[in-house]
């Protein structure tokens, strides 16, 4: 039988391949194979290391906009990946294509159907999908192959017709050897406390400068051990640069911490998973791994990446009681905001788990339980059962389990939902810490219209912990351009975004500092919706601002303005500073006002402190009525008028 084998870009696509074909060499002594990928990638060094012969083509990513340039440059990708994939298909005349995900997996598959269609090759096609959550290209690939092999019950909803659970294929070696062992092979004194750091073989930006920022909080941790794995970098980041330049970063020495070292490669990576007591890493294949060698782990998954599948992952082992989970978060990092994990949040989870062995002992037991079948034998069968043309649809609607609903969901979808939805319902949501997680990578992006979602989603999720970056977005003030002025605007942050700010502060309800702060600038904004925003936070908060008279005074002179909204918002606020009705003389200048609201707004303001009991004098009321016009020349009813008239309490 001949194979060709697809997957690459990171090594969670690539390792699954050489499993799967490891274990048809044991199987298929005559097997050959071929493995397609892209240059420059992991899999280029990897799959010739491994002693199998590898052809390159073409591929990119799918961006998520099909009106840019990165979308033209990945047709023009994807139509020479199909054509150089057809060539290699016609000269090597494989039985099967097998592909293990990543974008250029993608383009064998649809060469193979494509020569199918016109009879030039008689391959079958099959996908393994190892995360909870396909990415786009597999997702448009899977329908087309003869079978589809999934590592999460999950994914069936997505190919209904083709697709059969059976697990992860995780390399053998995993499934065999102890801790004592390991330790002896790496020299690891018995009795330390192994913190094994990975973020992948290319490096993890934020894993790499969060452990690096923790170590100054680890130092009293007398047996801790931590390792760390940097990754050999891409062209576009480098993990060992990136690392060392974190330790300046911070003004710390490496050679301060004696419990830290790092590597840019673990060559026999099981050593170091079977020695740890704590794997740190991220959200993808890898996991698998780490729980067949029966490990604890802290998964921090990469944010963004498509249908969010390592933060899937990851909630799937997290559930199963096999691993804990730190989601990146924003930050401000160097006076700018950056997606990334707080060291002191990353050195908390370690010093607690640290302290805590029966909660170690207990994510190892469910981290063996977690693997309960052979992943690579079942794929094996299925992938015998296509060539044999036996292969039976398992799709069964009841092995469906609970799905995140909000992974593929965008923010004004979020948006939407949310604000139907109650205080009550929000707060007791199961997925509110993953809402809450992507409310804050809407925070770095450049588009202000993202980070407006940012700051809707922020008071939609209660989410007080945003209150410092609200603040910091409401108070930059940098200037835009001359050319954008002429459109409208004068901030690089807008209008709209100060607004909304304040108005998160009031969904909120967290009253402190900053808070009370922006509130008073707020005041003096040149936007008449952020002034009238800050208003409603001066009545929203009025009893912790009694004593704040910078406030009472920006109000006070609101009183003034010129914009009849802002006047009926001052109305209301200043009326919760009013102790006794000499107060009300304040506004009496209200009183004829040629706005019927307005006025109305003062009877109002008049009824609040008679239902307060600050008057009850029907003398004072009547005289106050009296004095206030209760009529209009135009075509607007008096019927409020005297609907308020009959609730005074006199």
């Amino acid at each position: 039988m001949k194979y060709i084998l697809t997957g690459g870009g990171t090594g969670g696509h690539v390792y699954p391949a050489l499993a799967i074909a490891n274990y048809i060499k044991e199987k298929d002594k005559d097997a050959k194979f071929l493995y397609i990928g892209t240059r420059g990638r992991i899999e280029s060094k990897i799959v010739p290391a491994k002693g199998y012969k590898i052809k390159f083509i073409p591929a990119t990513g799918m961006p998520g906009s099909k009106f840019s340039f990165k979308f033209l440059i990945f047709v023009i990708s994807l139509f020479f990946g199909i054509f150089k994939s057809c060539i290699h298909i016609i000269l090597f005349r494989p039985n099967i294509i097998i592909g293990t995900g990543g974008f250029v997996s993608a383009s064998p598959i649809f060469a193979g159907r494509l020569l199918r269609k016109f009879k030039l090759s008689r391959a079958k096609l099959f996908l393994h999908e190892a995360n909870a959550e396909p990415g786009k290209m597999i997702r448009k690939a899977g329908p087309m192959c003869d079978g589809v092999g999934l590592s999460y019950r999950s994914c069936l909803e997505y190919f209904k017709s083709n697709g059969k659970y059976v697990g992860y294929p995780v390399r053998d070696e995993f499934k065999h050897g102890s801790r004592e062992e390991s330790r002896e092979n790496l020299k690891i004194d018995k009795d330390s406390f192994v913190v094994f750091v990975v973020g992948g073989s290319q490096g993890a930006r934020t894993i790499n400068r969060s452990i690096v920022d923790s170590l100054k909080y680890l130092k009293e941790l007398s047996k801790l051990k931590i390792i760390h794995v940097t990754g050999k970098g891409t062209p576009s980041y480098n993990g060992v640069l990136d690392t060392i330049r974190r330790f300046g970063y911070n003004s710390i020495d490496q050679e301060d911490f004696k419990f830290y070292s790092r590597m840019d490669y673990a060559e026999n990576i099981k050593d170091y998973y079977l020695a740890s007591d704590l794997i740190i890493t991220r959200g993808g294949g890898t996991i698998n791994e780490i729980a067949t060698c029966g490990r604890a782990s802290l998964i921090i998954p990469k944010a963004n990446l498509s249908g969010d599948h390592q933060v899937i992952n990851a909630e799937d082992i997290k559930d199963a009681g096999a691993a804990e989970v730190i989601y990146e978060d924003i930050i401000i990092d160097n006076d700018e905001f950056a997606v990334m994990v707080s060291g002191k949040k990353l050195s908390e989870k370690i010093t607690d788990l640290y302290n805590d062995k029966e909660r170690i002992a207990l994510l190892e037991k469910n981290a063996k339980n977690y693997i309960k079948d052979s992943g690579t034998e079942k794929i094996y069968q299925f992938i015998e059962e296509i060539l044999n043309n036996t292969n039976k649809k398992e799709y069964v609607a009841e092995e469906i389990i609970e799905k995140n609903p909000y992974a593929n969901f965008r923010a004004p979808q979020f948006i939407s939902i949310l604000s139907k939805m109650s205080k009550e319902e929000v707060v007791s949501n199961k997925y509110l810490d993953y809402l809450r997680y992507r409310t804050s990578h809407y925070f770095n992006y450049d588009s202000w219209q993202v980070r407006n979602y940012a700051v809707k989603l922020s008071g939609l999720t209660y989410a007080e912990e945003k209150i410092p970056f609200l603040s910091k977005l409401f108070n930059d003030k940098r200037k835009v351009s001359s050319l954008q002025r002429l459109f409208g605007g004068e901030y690089q942050q807008v209008n709209f975004i100060r607004r909304n700010i304040m108005t998160a502060y009031k969904k909120i309800g967290r009253f402190n500092e900053t808070v009370e702060k922006d509130i008073l600038s707020s005041l003096n904004d040149n936007y008449f919706e952020t002034v009238s925003e800050g208003l409603l936070n001066v009545i929203h908060f009025s009893d912790n601002l009694q004593s704040n008279e910078k406030i009472i005074s920006e109000v006070k002179k609101l009183l003034k303005h010129k914009n009849f909204l802002i006047v009926i918002n001052a109305v209301a606020a200043y009326t919760q500073f009013m102790k006794n009705i000499d107060k009300f003389e304040d506004i009496s200048h209200l009183f004829f006002n040629t706005n019927i609201k307005v006025r109305q707004s003062v009877i109002e303001s008049l009824l609040s402190l008679n239902q307060n009991g600050i008057v009850e004098d029907k003398e004072i009321v009547d005289g106050f009525l009296g004095r206030i016009l209760q009529t209009t020349t135009g075509f607007s009813p008096v019927f409020e008028f005297k609907k308020l008239i009959k609730e005074f309490n006199v």
